[in-house]
């Protein structure tokens, strides 16, 4: 988990620190290749120096140095009073000023591109103020004045490229986890977006542009200055290739250091993302990645946190989810039902956690009547929604099963309560009914816009349907539905009710499994048990898929009629 440092590990006076390492650091650059540079003015610097001018530069530098230092600071202070305050406000737990925030917060986003346009905006005021004065002090020729302004140009330029890493870099580390513990850089208005790119390219002026235009600006104004220069062409060239060695270690050094924190910048949140990952593969979805950039990495690293917040979310969906399925199918009928005569084998299988497949048994208080109620049905929809509805109905039915009455009426009575229920939610249930009556030998069945029962008979070797007509439950309250009958029953006939998650089933080819499928398997197992034939449906339907997902709920219900 992300957690805001502690108040000892932020010192703002870092950054003051860091500022002036890079103009140092820039400064130092340039008095060295002063040292070689090929140039006669820095001849004519050195007699000054030797011939008392020391004792003013003795004087006058450390005021200047104190002017300047104390100018910079200033601005600096200026410009970082906004994080300064509200990071005093968040340490101190006070609530912050919502609008100072605000600002402090963009203030910190943007505060590297800040300091590194400060920083070269005033080497260039400074070089306007300086130059004029050398001038006048000097014997200097018009080539050494522009090579001097170009020369502190450059040192504006190295220090603001400098500055761009170390700031960047403190940024990073102390102040964007105290403003943005949740990360979302992104979403604070007016922030300049660092992109790798960009920071790829500040990286490459520094390693490659800055050197190149020191050496090519110091040969071309040392040509220039050459020709009222007594000097041979050995000794320019000495001098230009002592010049290019100066330039070359300093700037292989310096981009050295800057690689090493540009890759810190990009290797550190790639880290760090990868540690997040590691923890969301053994399951621990409470890490979050450390977000510390206004970069594409810094996006990635939110994109990854809103990751792990939804799977955190699914997580939580998906253990209800597991408890829903237990419900439900604890509302299945746990064990077949053992009648005289009757030989009964059922399954349901759902295509998600929870399903609209229903099947019961209802069985009166005297088992020795031989009767029983066998109802299937199939709820439109899956998931939460049609396991609420086929909850309901099971109550319904359950409820008014108990009570007297033909079950047309039953049926009919449920059907105006489910209207009710789902009248707004455009939700129905297709219902197959069947009842058993083995002493009187006779089937009842009424059929809600349900698929027909399959009824097999051995003595003629004939697979016909149980039909009927009837429209499925919970769309038009007032309608009355009809029940069929059948008065041969004898041993040996099957019965088998299901829904259509079986003969619409699919393969992989978009082939459908069909009833005949069913009605070959009946007339090649029907001298097997009831639990023998619902095992060889189930397994054909699984070869016939060949792993291909199933797309609805499966329900059988398998009836064997057998000697008394």
């Amino acid at each position: 988990m992300m957690d805001r440092p502690s108040s000892k590990t932020i010192r703002l006076t870092g950054l003051y620190v860091r500022n002036f390492l890079a103009n140092f650091t820039g400064n130092f650059i340039v008095i060295l290749l002063n040292i070689v540079t090929p140039l006669s003015v820095y001849e004519n610097w050195k007699t000054f120096l030797w011939q008392g001018g020391w004792l003013g530069g003795w004087i006058s530098l450390p005021i200047t140095l104190a002017l300047v230092t104390s100018l910079v600071v200033c601005l600096q202070h200026w410009i970082q009073r906004p994080i300064s305050i509200s990071l005093g406000q968040l340490l101190s737990g006070e609530t912050p000023d919502a609008a100072l925030l605000e600002k402090a917060r963009r203030r910190v986003v943007n505060l590297p591109h800040i300091l590194w346009s400060t920083n070269l905006s005033l080497w260039i005021l400074l070089t306007c103020i300086l130059m004029p004065l050398m001038y006048s002090l000097i014997d200097m020729t018009m080539p050494s004045f522009f090579y001097g302004f170009f020369r502190l140009v450059m040192i504006g330029l190295i220090a603001a490229f400098i500055s761009f890493f170390l700031i960047d870099e403190y940024c990073r580390d102390k102040l964007i986890p105290v403003f943005f513990p949740g990360g979302r850089l992104d979403a604070v208005q007016g922030t300049i977006k660092i992109s790798i790119l960009r920071r790829i390219r500040v990286l490459f002026g520094l390693g490659t542009n800055a050197p190149m235009l020191l050496l090519v600006g110091t040969i071309g104004f040392a040509a220039w200055e050459v020709q009222d220069w007594a000097i041979s062409a050995g000794q320019f060239g000495e001098l230009v290739f002592t010049f290019a060695l100066a330039v070359y270690f300093l700037f292989v050094t310096i981009s050295f250091a800057m690689n090493y924190l540009a890759g810190r910048s990009i290797l550190l949140p790639v880290k760090e993302m990868k540690r997040v990952v590691d923890k969301v593969y053994e399951g621990d979805f409470q890490e979050k990645v450390r977000v510390v950039s206004n970069d594409e990495l810094g996006d990635l690293g939110d994109g990854m946190n809103l990751m792990t917040a939804g799977l955190i979310e699914r997580d939580q969906m998906r253990h209800s989810l597991y408890l829903a399925k237990e419900v439900q199918q604890a509302l299945l009928p746990r064990s077949n039902p053992q009648i005289k005569g009757l030989d009964i084998a059922s399954a349901s299988v759902y295509c998600d956690e929870t399903g609209g497949d229903y099947y019961d048994f209802f069985i009166p208080e005297r088992p020795d009547a031989g009767q029983i109620s066998i109802v299937v049905g199939d709820v439109s929809g899956h998931g939460i929604s049609a396991a609420l509805l086929m909850t309901t109905a099971r109550a319904f039915l359950r409820q008014r099963s108990a009570l007297p009455g033909e079950i047309s009426a039953v049926v009919s009575d449920v059907n105006r309560l489910l209207v009710n229920d789902v009248a707004d939610s455009g939700g129905f249930m297709t219902l197959f009914y069947l009842q058993i009556d083995r002493l009187k030998r006779k089937l009842s069945w009424v059929r809600a816009g349900h698929d027909p029962a399959v009824f097999y008979d051995p003595r003629s070797g004939e697979i016909e349907e149980l039909r009927g007509s009837g429209m499925a439950m919970g769309i038009d309250g007032n309608h009355n539905y009809g029940q069929y009958n059948r008065k041969d029953l004898a041993p040996g006939q099957i019965i088998l009710v299901g829904t259509d998650g079986i003969w619409e089933a699919q393969n992989s080819r978009g082939e459908m499994f069909g009833k005949e499928a069913i009605y070959r398997i009946i007339e090649q197992y029907s001298d097997t048990d009831a639990n023998g034939l619902l095992t060889a449906c189930r397994y054909a339907l699984d070869k016939f898929r060949d792993g291909a997902r199933s797309e609805d709920d499966v329900t059988l219900v398998v009836i064997k009629v057998t000697d008394d």
